[in-house]
């Protein structure tokens, strides 16, 4: 299992109009083979904060993701934007334990 966790930083009121293709990636990743989950949120005290968490089934899964046409056109897609910063990163895992619920 690879897990993913990061941000990317947008310029002060940039947040609110990136919504829509948020969700449209979302869409897309979350069909590709070996996508168990993908989230991309805004921070609710930083609206102008993207947070990034995902879960993918295996190395190759992720890698497969990386070389996605849809992927590539979020990149681009982006590029619209002013990032201020950015960090992606991913982790090997396993499960641990259930914290709460199910």
């Amino acid at each position: 299992m690879i897990l993913v966790m990061g941000h990317i930083k947008l310029a002060t009121g940039e947040g609110a109009k990136i919504a829509d293709t948020l969700i449209a990636h979302m869409a897309a990743c979350a069909a590709e083979d070996g996508c168990e989950f993908y989230n991309l949120a805004l921070d609710l005290v930083d609206p102008d904060l993207i947070r990034i968490s995902e879960r993918w089934a295996s190395p190759e899964a992720i890698a497969a993701h990386g070389q996605a046409e849809h992927q590539k056109a979020f990149g681009r897609a982006l590029r619209a934007y002013t990032i201020e910063q950015v960090s992606v990163k991913a982790y090997d895992g396993s499960f641990w334990r259930t914290l709460m619920g199910d």
